[in-house]
């Protein structure tokens, strides 16, 4: 090893310490854990206004600095955050699997999606898991977006 490294490089000294503004990052997240349905409602909030701002790419929103094309993008990856944070937690009610199939199947079917993000693919991850551990059967669509059983 290098005598310039030290442990101010590494997880093993006190300098590795997080800043303030990373403790207060983690303060909020353990502070906030949000449930399967406040997720699928921020998922499905941010997914209709993509929808929406998409019929109007081209209208600037100047208080925001962006076209609605840009900001449909935007919505877009905030709803692929709360699709995310959904498949993240294992679940074993039904209704939560039916809420992480219903986001899967939703995004699936943009055009590009899969292209642009693997969102989905570890939704369906997280989908299948669940649905292992809840012994219930998944059938794969005719056309699948992920990978296929």
């Amino acid at each position: 090893m290098d005598d310039e490294m030290t442990t101010k490089n590494f997880a093993g000294g006190n300098e590795a310490l997080p800043e303030d503004s990373e403790m207060r990052l983690y303060a909020r997240a353990y502070a906030s854990p949000q449930s399967a349905d406040a997720l699928f409602l921020k998922w499905e909030t941010a997914h209709a206004h993509a929808m929406l701002l998409d019929e109007l790419p081209e209208r600037v929103f100047s208080d925001h600095g962006l076209n609605g094309r840009q900001l449909a993008e935007g919505a877009r990856i905030a709803a692929r955050r709360m699709a995310l944070l959904m498949a993240e937690a294992p679940t074993t009610l039904r209704e939560v699997l039916a809420l992480k199939v219903h986001i899967y199947e939703t995004m699936g079917q943009i055009e590009g999606e899969v292209a642009r993000s693997h969102a989905v693919i570890m939704l369906e991850a997280a989908m299948k898991a669940d649905a292992e551990h809840l012994n219930v059967v998944l059938l794969p669509l005719d056309q699948p977006f992920g990978r296929t059983q």
